[in-house]
């Protein structure tokens, strides 16, 4: 027992020595590795702005505005007595994410744009951290549109980083120059602040008065309208949509599986053609299957007949949905549910409201075949 005594009396005064020594380290380290890391740091920054002599950290008094870009860190060059400009260090979701410094001049021009981390594909999204696609961000405007197909060239199959980069640029080199305007004498902008859409589910109300603003809506009896096909897509809930009194389409929400599990909700008119489709909600990976939330995405369904193949390409080399890059699995499964509903809805509206009649569903009608995940 004494034996057992002192030895716990020699492991506690080890384990004593020993805590004391790591916080002794850490005191004398840690301010050291700060200043490495401030130093690295300011290394970066010099190459953004070789002719600052200092840099002024106003980290935190820049910010965002937006739930999925945040600006890490923010500092003033500065040359003696004259501001440069400004560099922001915004970090967003792109394929995957993206660290960038922008770095921003007196006259509302971008001087530079730096990666410091890039974990997109390689070979497609990490392309823009490359040229010539960064090349076209130095000396354009802080007022320009940053918009990919626009005054941005996408880079092919990285269309999807392509675009929020150039959404991360665009905030950041707006809100550095706008904090420049307001703290050191910088011209104004000209155009308003950029807003970034968050990319977000839509409850069923709200996708409803997006796709028909003006209308009436009558939600039908559950089981009204049956999936007499495949199964394994649920039709939710239905409405007729109306204007003057009159049935002019018929709204369906339809659940099934994308990469996991989606819900959406598919209208069809009386002439056979898709009103639009929304997502109601996901489950599927962000930035990934979550591009589903685009409107470029599903406004892409918007005037499609019930008639059309809804067959997702390069799957089907000659289908007529083109898939979300990196998102062949979601975009398989919303096609699904889209044609489902618009055929099943518009033999709802021809028995009862006189809407295009179509042909019975047979052997020809075809789904995209969505693969198993382990």
């Amino acid at each position: 027992m004494k034996n057992m005594f002192k030895l716990a009396l020699s492991l506690s005064a080890y384990a004593v020595v020993a805590c004391v020594g790591l916080a002794l380290v850490n005191n004398i380290t840690a301010p050291l590795i700060e200043q490495a890391a401030a130093n690295e740091v300011k290394a970066s920054l010099k190459v953004l702005f070789p002719d600052a002599a200092d840099f002024e950290d106003v980290s935190g008094k820049i910010v965002s505005g937006s739930s999925s870009i945040v600006f890490d860190r923010a500092f003033i060059a500065k040359s003696n007595d004259a501001t440069l400009g400004a560099v922001i260090q915004a970090t967003g979701p792109t394929y995957k994410s993206s660290t960038i410094l922008i770095a921003v001049d007196m006259n509302r021009t971008i001087k530079s744009v730096q990666f410091t981390e890039n974990t997109d594909t390689p070979g497609l999204g990490t392309k823009t951290a490359q040229s010539p696609y960064i090349d076209q961000y130095p000396g354009k405007s802080l007022d320009d549109d940053y918009k990919t197909g626009a005054d941005i060239v996408a880079i092919s199959g990285a269309t999807i980083s392509s675009k929020a980069v150039a959404n991360i640029i665009k905030l950041a080199s707006y809100s550095a120059g706008d904090f420049l305007a307001k703290n050191y004498g910088a011209p104004a902008g000209t155009g308003e602040a950029p807003v970034i859409a968050e990319l977000l589910p839509m409850e069923e109300t709200e996708a409803l008065r997006d796709m028909f603003p003006e209308a009436e809506f009558e939600k039908l009896e559950p089981g009204s309208i049956s999936n007499s096909v495949e199964r394994s897509v649920v039709f939710t809930a239905s409405w007729l949509v109306k204007k003057d009194g009159k049935v002019v389409a018929l709204a369906m929400q339809t659940k099934g599986q994308t990469y996991k599990a989606s819900t959406i909700l598919t209208a069809v008119n009386l002439d056979g053609t898709l009103s639009g489709v929304r997502i109601n909600a996901t489950s599927d990976s962000a930035n990934y299957g979550l591009a589903m939330l685009d409107p470029d995405f599903y406004e892409t369904f918007t005037g499609k007949s019930v008639k059309d193949k809804y067959l997702v390409k390069p799957t089907v080399p000659d289908g007529d949905v083109d898939a979300i890059s990196g998102a062949t699995i979601s975009t398989q499964g919303v096609a699904n549910m889209a044609k489902l509903a618009a055929y099943e809805g518009s033999r709802y509206l021809a028995s009862h409201f006189g809407g295009v009649k179509i042909a019975e569903a047979d052997e020809s009608f075809e789904l995209n075949i969505i693969p198993e995940q382990e």
